[in-house]
């Protein structure tokens, strides 16, 4: 028997909304969305569980000041406004906007969001962060750190660099601050992916699978184009604290502002978040609670099949919005049931296996079907052996 590949087949939601695509999971793991961290915006104001509607303890970068006002959440997406204040505050003399995450306990994950940024000279971006805290400590002086996960910057219109316009710009920062310094030196490591239109052109979604301390994956437009090993300089576990989610737009000190004209064009000077999505990596047998009732996952079953000599080896990986059963059949090319297999998988997307023994593999030829049970259908599909 010859190994075989299975794209079983799809359910089809009546809806707008964009499925998830997070990697495949490793054998014996699934992905679980944390509602914590997850957001479709598909209400009429920004959920004040989760989010901040600025960033606590930075006003922002000159002259862009972080302004509660440029929020709002319409149309099924976040928008973040930028314009012109009505009276200077010290340096800042126009707005841009940030929403933050209340908890910062976002640890190892995947996170993802979909976005389309404004067409002006200021940044869209989504990230991740965390607060000083003591690296070493003496009895003269003490040092500190931070972490910075920046897994898109960009800028749609105005740029001085092309790259901050058609493409994804990701970095890690270890933010060390030595003893007896007020400054901070950054140890970073980052990559840049292409993207096949202009970020301002279309909505595009940036994703990071924080794997470990030392190393993050980036994914852009559901691709891995790059797997990054955080710098350890410092620390030879750069990455080991947990963080908070930013999405955030400002002005860079390296190219000029936008002007009064861009900034109070409606047309241009917003930046749209479709969602923003994190999933925890959980076994793929733990019953974990869900956090998160919306229905993300287009469910799929994709199989492969293998001759190990004394057993059936069956690999799966199921992607499903709740819990499921799934009923494989052994059939012989007649179409009789030589063996089934009845299982419960979890909500998620999830890498499993199973193996059948070869007693139960009495002809030659053989065909497997799997099928998804709900509590409105049922459907199937088939490969040969």
């Amino acid at each position: 028997m010859n190994q075989k590949y299975l794209l079983l087949f799809l359910f089809v939601f009546l809806t707008t909304t964009i499925f998830a695509d997070p990697p495949i999971p490793p054998k014996g793991y699934r992905w679980v969305l944390n509602g914590t961290f997850s957001d479709e915006f598909n209400g009429n104001k920004l959920d004040s569980k989760k989010w901040y509607d600025t960033f606590n303890g930075w006003k922002g970068r000159a002259p862009a000041m972080f302004i509660p006002e440029a929020i709002s959440v319409k149309n099924g997406n976040l928008e973040i406004k930028s314009g012109v204040l009505d009276k200077p505050v010290k340096d800042f003399t126009i707005y841009g906007g940030a929403v933050c995450s209340k908890s910062n306990d976002a640890y190892y994950g995947y996170y993802e969001c979909r976005a389309k940024a404004s067409k002006i000279a200021m940044s869209t971006t989504f990230w991740m962060s965390n607060a000083k805290v003591p690296y070493l400590e003496t009895e003269d002086s003490r040092d500190s750190y931070s972490q910075e996960l920046d897994i898109q910057e960009c800028v749609g219109g105005g740029t001085v660099h092309k790259k901050f316009r058609n493409g994804m710009n990701s970095n890690t920062h270890f933010r060390y601050v030595k003893p007896g310094d007020k400054r901070e030196t950054f140890m970073s490591r980052g990559t840049g992916a292409i993207l096949n239109s202009e970020v301002s052109e279309e909505f595009h979604t940036y994703g990071a699978w924080w794997k470990n301390a030392k190393e993050v994956l980036f994914y852009a437009d559901n691709v891995l184009h790059d797997t990054v090993m955080v710098r350890t300089d410092i620390s030879d576990q750069p990455f080991d604290r947990p963080m908070k989610i930013n999405m955030v737009t400002e002005t860079y000190d390296w190219q000029p502002a936008p002007s009064k004209e861009d900034l109070l064009n409606d047309e241009i000077n917003t930046a749209f978040y479709d969602w923003v999505r994190s999933y925890e990596l959980v076994k793929v047998d733990e019953k974990v609670k869900l956090t998160y009732k919306e229905s993300i996952f287009n469910e799929n079953i994709e199989i492969i099949a293998c001759n190990k000599g004394t057993s059936l080896a069956i690999d799966f990986t199921y992607k499903a919005n709740r819990d499921r059963k799934i009923e494989f059949l052994l059939l012989d090319k007649k179409g009789n049931v030589m063996h089934k297999e009845n299982l419960s998988v979890y909500a998620g997307y999830g890498n499993s296996s199973f193996e059948i023994k070869k007693e139960k593999l009495i002809r030659s030829l053989y065909s497997i079907q799997a099928k998804y049970t709900s509590k409105s259908e049922s459907k199937m599909v088939e490969t040969i052996l």
